[in-house]
């Protein structure tokens, strides 16, 4: 904490008037990361719906933009996610964005053969899996070909 509050130049008596403790200075820091991405993916498209490209696309692809533009911060994130405790904190930012990107993109679409809660799942954890896998390796493909073979995976084109 010595270390914490010098760096801020705060005293300890500040810091917890607005913290617990430093889980709960790092955690209010998460929610802030994510709720930022969120902003950053689902604010109003400003695209030409005639294109080629699927409206999921995009959204897709700024997910993947922000990934990169904040790599440094989510790749501590992936890499301490157990130590750090924060699998509510990530299941939350995960069913959250899955139930904002059907209500933007394919309300109509969905295939109600199969139950929506099998679909998140299985929509998360490719999601998931592949940013972290993405992060992990360096980053080794444009976001512009990973939000495409997304959609294409998730969407059987």
């Amino acid at each position: 904490m010595q270390d914490i509050t010098q760096r801020a130049n705060l005293n300890r008596t500040t810091f917890y008037q607005h913290y617990q403790d430093k889980y709960d200075l790092l955690h209010q820091h998460m929610r802030d990361m994510f709720e930022a991405m969120k902003e950053d993916i689902f604010s109003p498209l400003d695209i030409d719906s005639s294109g080629k490209k699927p409206e999921a696309y995009w959204y897709v692809l700024r997910f993947y933009h922000h990934l990169q533009q904040n790599s440094g911060d989510f790749a501590i994130i992936i890499n301490r996610r157990y130590e750090l405790n924060i699998k509510e904190l990530l299941n939350d930012f995960w069913n959250d964005s899955f139930l904002t990107g059907i209500k933007k993109t394919a309300a109509a679409d969905t295939d109600r053969s199969v139950p929506l809660d099998i679909q998140r799942r299985f929509v998360i954890s490719a999601f998931a899996g592949t940013a972290a896998w993405w992060l992990e390796n360096g980053m080794p493909y444009p976001p512009e070909l990973m939000a495409e073979s997304m959609i294409k995976i998730i969407q059987k084109n």
